[in-house]
């Protein structure tokens, strides 16, 4: 394993480096004050390239673009050693924590975003090169793009683990189907997300019964369960508190109103290795039983050759431009169209929610009404959605 790369720890300083450091920027090459690029809609910029071996160990950058989607609009692709395909392909704004073109700041230990700037001290080693890219899907030019790559120019073994980080988004979800955020075939580890949900309905926090789901080198049943969404990013009850930035984990979207959600785990201290292949989902509420609109942008370290389990992002703005928010909007179907399948088995999850009040209620006083005989508070907790299809039928047919 290489370990040349510096720490992020302040006991590393005292040893001394053997790299030369360089910063590809967006500096006026006259001397003059155009410190900028700009990025015209439908086209792609190169911010830089690198011949030999080294790696980055600090980016910054800041944009200027009257879109109000810019941050997803614009899309960053990283490419080492010469590669065809990207190893980081990811909206802007995603890749530093904050998801549906928001701006929020946020202070991670190794990304955020800080009074208008971002930042991001990812390691990323390459041997033969690297070439860094910026473009621009939306239809709206970006008239100015700041940036500021830093490059240790040192040796790295050729076996050192490339950084990747891939974004995708399903919209919507598939009923009773994991949402999946990483596949990846080769040796590596697993070392975090950004995670963007939002429901088709307004104020409902049911996709925050999802639990984590990872399953290492082929295993039949995962490793690592989790319990609950907001659970695996290390907060609780629903995000109830709001948002909050932590050096390895934190919300940075929290809008109950909308139903919607932008949270990020960095498994820093605890990255998940794997030696074969690595399958990282999450359930979108609870059994899966609801489509929403799932994205997120994974981050991992493996060996070359990386194994494209996802396309690349498309050059359609619609693919990543989020569903939106209006104040005066009553109901997200004033946004966006709730499938047929999901407003069928809202009626049923409904259905089956009040059917367990009135159980609980009824145990309660003691008697149990005779449609309700014989089910249980375990049997709805337990259930998917035709095992409350099914409850809801019989109590229906006992009437």
């Amino acid at each position: 394993m290489f370990s040349g790369i510096g720490g992020l720890s302040a006991s590393d300083l005292p040893s001394l480096k053997k790299w030369k450091t360089r910063q590809l920027s967006s500096s006026d090459a006259s001397g003059g004050n155009l410190d900028f690029v700009s990025v015209p809609a439908g086209k792609t910029v190169q911010l830089g390239r690198v011949d030999g071996p080294g790696w980055v160990s600090r980016m910054w950058y800041t944009v200027m673009c009257p879109d109000k989607d810019i941050y997803r609009k614009l899309i960053l692709r990283f490419y080492w050693d010469g590669e065809e395909n990207p190893s980081v392909e990811t909206p802007f704004g995603d890749f530093f924590g904050v998801g549906f073109a928001e701006y929020a700041q946020t202070t991670s230990m190794i990304q955020g975003v800080t009074s208008g700037g971002f930042y991001s001290y990812w390691p990323m080693p390459f041997t033969k090169g690297a070439r860094f890219e910026a473009r621009n899907i939306g239809d709206v030019d970006v008239s100015h793009l700041y940036f500021g790559i830093q490059i240790h120019e040192t040796d790295v073994p050729r076996d050192t683990p490339r950084f990747h980080a891939k974004w995708r988004r399903e919209n919507p979800t598939t009923q009773d189907k994991n949402y999946t955020i990483l596949e990846a075939k080769g040796r590596g580890h697993y070392c975090g997300v950004v995670l963007s949900m939002q429901e088709y309905d307004k104020g409902s926090r049911q996709m925050l019964e999802g639990d984590e789901m990872i399953w290492v080198d082929g295993e039949k049943e995962p490793s690592i369960k989790g319990t609950g969404t907001e659970d695996y990013f290390q907060g609780g009850w629903y995000w109830e508190n709001g948002p909050f930035s932590a050096p390895f984990h934190g919300l940075t979207v929290g809008d109950k109103m909308h139903s919607k959600y932008c949270a990020y785990r960095l498994h820093i201290p605890d990255p998940i290795p794997f030696t074969k292949n690595i399958s990282v989902q999450i359930e979108h509420g609870n059994c899966n039983m609801l489509q929403q609109d799932y994205s997120s942008l994974a981050y991992w370290y493996q060996q070359e050759p990386h194994n494209p389990t996802f396309a690349g992002i498309p050059d359609d703005a619609s693919y990543v431009t989020p569903i939106g928010t209006r104040e005066e909007a009553y109901l997200m179907s004033e946004l966006v169209q709730d499938p047929p399948e999901n407003v069928e088995r809202r009626k049923i999850i409904a259905q089956a929610a009040r059917l367990r009040m009135r159980l609980k209620q009824a145990k309660a006083k003691g008697v149990t009404p005779t449609e309700l005989e014989g089910l249980s508070d375990a049997d709805f907790l337990h259930a998917d959605y035709e095992g409350l299809k099914r409850i809801v039928n019989r109590v229906l047919k006992s009437k």
